[in-house]
């Protein structure tokens, strides 16, 4: 049952993983409000920009004097042909409808336009794509050709591969390459089986053994089953790439994990794990913390800083190397320094979800500063959500909604439910 409920956790939270708390570092209202980033970097003339947005990251080639070129989905050329409207920048809601009606076009617009309010980061890609980037006119050039209105796939054809084709000659999108994965890992994983068997078992109870229910419960478990598989053996690192001191973050189901390069194959990282509150086995606890285990032990705040191999740290996932020194504005430490800090710590912690975790430690032994831009990215989406005039009029509603079911219209409920929608609209 308790590898039931995990499924569930991580299956579902493969839809956030979606970038859904991967918003804006600060979004409009948030501009001039001190944040931990760093400012725009120097950009030159064919350097490929990208940005977080609210579900995804957004691409662009810079073409000189504040101007970007990207490809973006818009609805309103369907609505307008107003081009002075249409000029202005492409709000979140824009840009969503325009993915489903499949609209876009590569357009030019600022600098500031084209960030959003985010912090922006350049060249990041040649760290993954292994062929060498054009030359700078020639990446500026391509992007300048394809201006104007193209055919528009949010898995096919999207800004990452307007981008990838103008720098690199060959058109491709790891967002795209991510999310197939994360559907792959759904289907082939065994716990599907019993997850889509339930499901089937309960739709006969509730409607029936009629052949609209049996024929789905019995086929779409026997499909799953066929397609399921082991989990893959840890892929291969490249130990070459490691420097002592490197920071190192992979992709989680829930976050992203991230650890200290010791070398020799070593890492030392801040995980959450339930065994050892739960056995003094030394051997069972060495062994590499499964998601299971993880997840209770976030529940029960246990952790400890502890050092594995770099394939038992990565779990499978992609290994992004320093990045954070894109993002943070403290120059990095001495990499035997770092390294230093980070075997100074190993063993048990006080551990937080939010107020100490995995990139509180390695910020602070890598930039000497205890710093989690995921805990920032995540405070500020529940203010955006909570604080919100929608949740004024939703808390209004089920107040007025649960008064009624109750049958206690009386003073004090009706003035609680003001208070609290009043409340919530003056903080929005």
């Amino acid at each position: 049952m308790m590898q039931l409920l995990t499924f569930l956790v991580e299956k579902l939270s493969l839809f956030f993983k979606l970038r859904l708390f991967e918003s804006s570092f600060s979004e409009r209202e948030d501009r001039g409000r001190q944040v931990p980033r760093a400012s725009h970097p120097p950009l030159r003339r064919g350097d490929l920009l990208e940005v977080p947005r609210t579900l995804f990251t957004h691409y662009g080639i810079y073409l000189g004097d504040n101007k970007v070129a990207h490809l973006i989905p818009d609805i309103l050329p369907v609505l307008t042909n107003d081009r002075k409207l249409i000029s202005s920048v492409i709000t979140n809601n824009r840009l969503i409808l325009g993915c489903v009606y499949k609209c876009a076009s590569v357009r030019v617009d600022t600098l500031d336009d084209f960030a959003y309010g985010s912090s922006i980061v350049a060249n990041c890609m040649d760290r993954v794509i292994a062929t060498q980037p054009l030359s700078s006119d020639c990446v500026a050039q391509r992007a300048e050709k394809l201006i104007g209105a193209v055919p528009y796939s949010l898995l096919w054809n999207n800004c990452e591969h307007f981008v990838t084709y103008c720098r690199y000659g060959t058109a491709q999108s790891r967002q795209t390459e991510k999310f197939c994965e994360c559907l792959k890992s759904i289907i082939r994983d065994q716990r599907s089986v019993i997850i889509t068997g339930l499901l089937g078992f309960m739709s006969i109870v509730f409607f029936g053994m009629v052949p609209e229910t049996t024929l789905p419960t019995v086929l779409i478990p026997f499909t799953l089953w066929m397609a399921t598989s082991k989990k893959e053996e840890n892929s291969k690192y490249d130990l070459s790439l490691y420097k002592r001191g490197d920071l190192l973050e992979v992709p989680r189901t829930l976050f992203t994990h991230f650890g200290i390069y010791l070398g020799n194959n070593r890492v030392a990282h801040l995980i959450p794990d339930i065994l050892p509150a739960v056995t003094q086995d030394k051997s069972s606890i060495a062994k590499m913390v499964t998601n299971n285990r993880l997840l209770l032990g976030v529940i029960t705040k246990v952790a400890s800083v502890r050092v594995d191999s770099v394939a038992d740290f990565a779990y499978g996932s992609e290994i992004l190397i320093n990045h954070m020194d894109n993002k943070c504005n403290q120059p990095p430490l001495d990499g035997d320094e770092v390294a230093r800090r980070a075997e100074k710590l190993l063993g048990s912690v006080t551990y937080s979800l939010l107020w100490y975790n995995c990139e509180h430690y390695v910020m602070y032994c890598r930039y000497g500063v205890a710093i989690s831009y995921q805990t920032y990215q995540f405070c500020t989406t529940v203010r955006k959500i909570v604080f919100s005039r929608l949740s004024a009029y939703l808390t209004a509603l089920c107040g007025l909604c649960i008064m009624l079911h109750l049958s206690c219209l009386t003073p004090l409920s009706v003035l609680l439910t003001l208070l609290i929608s009043f409340t919530i609209w003056m903080a929005s």
